[in-house]
């Protein structure tokens, strides 16, 4: 069995962000805490903004995707990969639409406060009336992309529409690897298998 490797924030990593796409916050953040790598296995980050969090995976060993939706915020990504030579393939897809093969790390910090898309820039935090929208469909078709025997770690938010999360994590084994309280909101880290 290969080690795994705890994630730690390394601020040798050199992030340029360009506008209107998501920057790192608390959320980010958390979900990095959370994070174990193993060496050399798959991991895809979906939503990867400026690519903070597949950076961090590509430095600790993991063969990394970054998927966007977004044009703008994968061509971020595919920069800052550049900027701190890290090798990272990076999609443009809606969830996994042009996604092919099996990973043995799925990463998602889903847009997940109620609202709707009206624009580009809600793309990041927009989760739906109920919040739990684009978490619905990224759990569904995650299935067909995660190896035997790997897990998908996402983050949820107490703003979500509690029985819609249930349903949407139904047939997922599940472990809550971290939590923060904000001010008006509860975001756990998720660690889900099949």
């Amino acid at each position: 069995m290969r080690r795994s490797r705890c994630v730690e924030r390394d601020r040798s990593i050199r992030l340029d962000l360009d506008v209107g796409v998501y920057a790192p916050a608390e959320d980010t953040f958390l979900m990095l805490s959370a994070l174990e790598i193993r060496k050399g296995e798959r991991a895809l980050e979906m939503g990867c903004g400026s690519g903070h969090i597949a950076l961090h995976m590509a430095k600790a060993g993991a063969s990394v995707t970054a998927v966007d939706v977004d044009p703008l915020a994968a061509e971020n990504t595919r920069k800052n990969a550049e900027l701190n030579r890290l090798e990272i393939v990076v999609l443009i897809s809606d969830l996994f639409q042009n996604v092919p093969g099996t990973y043995d790390l799925l990463v998602f910090n889903p847009p997940y406060l109620r609202g709707i898309v009206e624009g580009q820039e809600d793309l990041c935090w927009a989760g739906g009336e109920d919040g739990v929208t684009i978490t619905a469909r990224f759990l569904q078709e995650a299935k067909g992309h995660l190896a035997t025997g790997g897990r998908a770690i996402i983050i949820v938010s107490s703003d979500c529409e509690g029985e819609a999360m249930e349903r949407a994590l139904s047939g997922w084994k599940i472990r809550k690897l971290a939590s923060q309280n904000l001010f008006f909101e509860r975001l756990d880290v998720l660690e889900l298998t099949l």
